[in-house]
Parts: C-alpha cells; sequence; structure tokens
C-alpha cells in the first residue's frame, strides 16, 4: 500500500485550516451572545425608567396584595429555585387572574406572562436606589406600574414605548 504524501498533507492541512476557523469563530460567537445579553439589560432598565412614568390605575390595591405575596413566600423561603417554582408561579397566576377578572379587553396572553417575569426587577432595582425607610413602600409601587405597564402594552393595547418623556 503506498502513501501519496502530497495527498496526506493536503488532508493535514485542510484538518489544521478547519481546526483553526473553530478556534477563532468561538469567541465571536461569545462576543454576540454578550452584546445580546447587554441588549436585554439595556431594555430591561429602560423600561424600568418607563415604569416610573406609568400611571397608577384602581386596580392598585389587588396588585399591591399581590406584590405583598411575593415579597412574603420570597422572605419565608431561602432557596432560589423554590423561590422560582413557587413563589414566581404563584406571583404570576394571581396577577394573570387579577387581570382578567378586572379587564374585559382581549390580551396578548403570552407577551404579557413573558413581560410580568421582569416586575419584580423593577422592585430589586428600586430596592437598589438609595431610599430612606418611608420610600420603601415605593418598590413596591414602582413594582406595581411596571405590571401596568405590562397590561398597557399586552392587554389594554397602550404600551410602554407610547408613554411620553
Amino acid at each position: 500500500m503506498k502513501i501519496d504524501k502530497q495527498k496526506s498533507l493536503k488532508y493535514i492541512l485542510a484538518l489544521l485550516v478547519f481546526i483553526t476557523i473553530v478556534f477563532w469563530a468561538q469567541p465571536m460567537g461569545q462576543n454576540s451572545r454578550s452584546k445580546s445579553l447587554n441588549a436585554q439589560y439595556d431594555k430591561i432598565l429602560h423600561n424600568y425608567e418607563l415604569t416610573k412614568k406609568m400611571e397608577q390605575s384602581d386596580l392598585k390595591p389587588i396588585f399591591l396584595k399581590i406584590v405583598n405575596m411575593r415579597l412574603k413566600c420570597y422572605s419565608d423561603t431561602s432557596d432560589y429555585l423554590l423561590r422560582l417554582s413557587n413563589c414566581r408561579k404563584q406571583y404570576q397566576y394571581e396577577l394573570l387572574r387579577a387581570a382578567r377578572e378586572n379587564l374585559k379587553s382581549s390580551p396578548s396572553l403570552g407577551e404579557f406572562m413573558l413581560c410580568i417575569q421582569n416586575c419584580p426587577l423593577a422592585y430589586s432595582f428600586c430596592n437598589g436606589e438609595e431610599l430612606t425607610e418611608n420610600e420603601s413602600q415605593n418598590c413596591q409601587e414602582t413594582e406595581v406600574l411596571c405590571v401596568e405597564g405590562c397590561l398597557d402594552a399586552f392587554w389594554r393595547g397602550r404600551g410602554f414605548n407610547n408613554t411620553s418623556d
């Protein structure tokens, strides 16, 4: 059996070029993922700023009660995964139930559910700001405003983008 050296060199060279391209392209994929995460974070921050400008509806007491239930559940549950599987699911269910009972318009349900997932972040962002003890209640109201924004965007027909600056 005769081995053609020139042919085997071509295969080795092609293999090296392929491996080089794979290793060279890998950081580019990671970089684009990082850019995507930064874009999502920027969008959440932008929506948080818009949330502060939202108007509260007459559903505020109902939503405050649901936010307080979420906070109590979080304080009673130290395991993060249990918070997500129990507290967050109950929170989302209660918000959906309250919206269905009190609003008669037709929702974009999937987008609404995705939107309200970020509302506890509005509470956290607010809590991260320097606040006095009396202003901590405002963080619960900020979360309620986020829910109102989600309702406006995906249930009532007005959105975050339609609010005036």
